[in-house]
This record gives structure tokens, sequence and C-alpha cells, in this order.
């Protein structure tokens, strides 16, 4: 959604966005916990299944650390707001480094066992939960509304990019030493913390400047707690007093939920019948190579391509793209399927997120960061769990059709509201409200 009214000088606006200050050092600190983040995210299922030998357990590794997570977000928008963005990057990477240090250095000792594994991969991803919407939240305090989009965008492919090679690399990394992964991440983690301390940011003190001591609100950052929890409610009330905002939780939580049960149950039924860690990474190198497409896509139409239908229709090809998972296990047509399903979401992220983030106020990011994802990514927080006990109840077609079913109901969501459908192109925003 970011480059301009005409193709010609997205190359021009791009070039711009690395001279624009403070944004490389961000953007490595944040590139840096994506990788660590990508190189763990296998190696934790399968160290949580060969420490258990269970699925389930497996899973609900996966879904309790994922609840600590989005149970964190929920009060991390509003801290992230009222605090030095920059100090809250540095610690949430000193927590990474701290967590999966730990964890590679029990595994090479041959002390780990999945109670400690358990309680560290849910205390992590609650701090991360917790200051995690700092990175987020500073963004457009470092690059103004017009290079926002192609910032948003390149996110996106750098995402996927990260994505993709992550988790092959990743269990690449287990197959030579189970421990390799986790330290590989903890690496990535101290080079976030070291980047995210060359931030520099004019403006809101609040959001990194040098300046700012992180109390730049009249009640200060260190204000009593009736402050706190009225920006925390002022952030809710102000997305939930908004249609668009409010259909588009909703819905996002429905297609997470789908599409995140069905990377789960792939990942968890691909485990149980003994294929390769390797084989199982490239199924998710297959989703973000999908990715990584749409959003060099995403980047090429961002200010053309209208909103509001483009969303209509990605979420009407995920449905369709989906259905040969519910006929066949094949290892190869799960690989191509789930990729091509995941193709429009780099689209949809930088067009209809582009949109809403775009007319959101700058000192309210990080809230309206949580007030979005958080109820997107409730129901996803119990995917893990729920692929690991259905697939012995129903067996592989069973699970991926209540999956399926979720995802149908948010698409049918989508494509009914005309709020979301007339969403104008990018260069109309200005004259669009955010209803």
């Amino acid at each position: 959604m970011s480059n301009s009214l005409k193709l010609v000088s997205a190359p021009v606006r791009e070039s711009r966005l690395w001279d624009i200050p403070g944004y490389v050092p961000w953007f490595t600190a944040d590139s840096a916990t994506a990788i660590g983040v990508a190189l763990r995210y296998l190696a934790v299922s399968l160290i949580g299944y060969k420490l258990t030998g269970s699925t389930t357990a497996a899973g609900w590794l996966g879904s309790l650390a994922a609840i600590a997570q989005q149970a964190a977000a929920v009060f991390g928008g509003t801290f992230a707001d009222r605090h030095d963005r920059k100090t809250l990057i540095i610690v949430n990477a000193t927590a990474g480094v701290i967590c999966w240090g730990s964890v590679a250095a029990l595994l090479m000792a041959g002390k780990l066992v999945f109670p400690v594994l358990l309680a560290i991969a849910v205390f992590e991803s609650a701090v991360n939960g917790f200051l995690g919407p700092a990175s987020d939240a500073m963004l457009k305090s470092i690059v103004d509304i017009r290079s926002y989009p192609k910032a948003r965008s390149l996110n996106e492919g750098r995402d996927a990019t990260i994505n993709m090679a992550g988790s092959p690399v990743g269990g690449l990394l287990y197959g030579i030493a189970p421990w390799l992964p986790f330290l590989s991440a903890a690496v990535m983690y101290l080079l976030a913390g070291v980047a995210a301390t060359r931030i520099r940011v004019g403006g809101n003190p609040r959001n990194g400047s040098d300046s700012g001591n992180g109390d730049s609100d009249d009640d200060g950052g260190k204000a009593g707690g009736a402050s706190f929890f009225r920006d925390f409610a002022e952030g809710w009330s102000w997305s939930l007093h908004r249609r668009m905002l409010v259909l588009t939780m909703v819905s996002s939580a429905l297609a997470n939920f789908g599409v995140n049960g069905f990377q789960y149950a792939i990942q968890l039924h691909l485990m149980r019948t003994g294929v390769n860690a390797t084989l199982i990474g490239f199924v998710n190198t297959g989703v973000f190579l999908a990715m990584l497409a749409g959003a060099f896509i995403a980047g090429r139409i961002s200010d053309t391509a209208p909103v509001g239908p483009v969303t209509c229709c990605g979420f009407v090809f995920i449905c369709i793209a989906s259905l040969p998972m519910l006929l066949t296990d094949n290892y190869w047509v799960l690989l191509i399927a789930n990729a091509v399903m995941c193709l429009p979401f780099p689209i949809i992220n930088a067009l209809q997120l582009g949109f809403i983030f775009g007319k959101t106020p700058d000192t309210m990011q990080g809230r309206i960061t949580v007030t979005l994802t958080v109820p997107a990514q409730a129901l996803s927080a119990f995917c893990s769990a729920t692929a690991g006990s259905l697939l012995p109840a129903f067996g592989f077609s069973g699970t991926m059709l209540v999956f399926w079913a979720v995802m149908l109901v948010s698409m049918l969501l989508i494509v009914s509201s005309r709020s979301l459908r007339t969403i104008p192109r990018a260069d109309q925003w200005d004259r669009t409200p955010l209803e």
C-alpha cells in the first residue's frame, strides 16, 4: 500500500526511506528480532515433542505461550504509548537473549525437561507480548505518513523472507544439534538490542527521542494507576466505537484461527507421521515464499489498488486455495496448496491495515496496534492445542474441515460489509473517514 500515485516514483520513495534518520537501526533491530523468532519457532515444537512424545503436549506448549503473549499484549500497547519505546525494545531483546540462551545451555548440558521449557516459553512470550508493541508503535514516529505505507510493505516482504528461510534453517540447525537454533536465536536478540541503542527519533519523547525520559504526558509516564487505565480504556473505546475496526477484529480473529489452525495441524500431522524436520520446515518455507511474492505485489499496487475490493478478493482466494488440503494429506499437495493459500496476506495487511494505521493518531499507535492484534489473535492462541486435540479424534481431514469452516465465516463477514468493500485507494484516504 505504500508506493504512490505512479509506479515510476516508487524507486525514489524507497531510496528516501533508507535516508530517514533512525530508520536503519530500527529496521535492523526489528529484523534481528524477527530472525530470532523464526529460528526458534519450529525448534520449540520439535523439542517439546521430543521431550514428551505427545502431540497434545507439544500443541499445548505453543498454545500456552501464545495465550501468555496475548494476555500481556492487552496492556502492552498502553505501556508502549506511555514510555520510551526504544528502551522497551532493548529490554525485550535482553529477555530473549537470557531465555533462549538458557534453553540452549540446558540442552547442551542435557538438563532440559518439559516443565522448564514450558515455563521459559510462556515467560518469554509474555514479555514479548508486553514489550513487543513498542517496535511497531515506534515506526510511525520515525517515518512520515507518505513513507509509512512503503515501510509497511517493506516489512511484509522482510518478514516473508525471514520466515521463508527461518523455519528450514531452524530445522536444519536442530538436526545438527537441538541446542543450535536456540543459541542462534539468542545471538539475534543480542543484535536487536545493540541496534536499538542506535535509534534516534525526533518529536515525541515517548517514541524514542534522546531527550525523552518516557514521561512526556501531562500525567507522566510514571503516573498513577488511574492514569494508566484511563489511557488503556481510551484505546479500546476509540476502537470499539468504529464499526470498521470492530468488523476487522472479528473477521481477522476468525481468519487467523482458521489459517493458523491449518499450519499447526499440518505441522503436528507431519511430526507424528515421522516426516523429517527439515521437510516440515520447508512447509513454512513455501508459505513465506508465497508471502514474499504477495509482499512484492503489495508494494507495486499499494497506491493504486482500491483497498476494499482487493481485500474482499483476497479472503475469497484464501478459502478457494485451501480446498485441496481437505481432500488429501499428500506432502506435496500440502506444501503447494498451503503456500498458495497464504499469498494474499501481505496484500491484505499492507492495504487494509495500512489504511487503519494511517488514519490512527501517532500518540495512539501502540494502543491501536494492540486493540487490533489481540482480538485478531485471541482465538489463534488456542490453535495449537485445538489441532493437537482434534487430530487424534477426527483425523487429518476432519481437523482441516473444522478450520476451513471458520475461514469461510470470516470471508462472508468481509464480503458482506459495505464499509470495508468501499475503502478507496491510498490517494483518497484523506477524504475517507475511519468509520
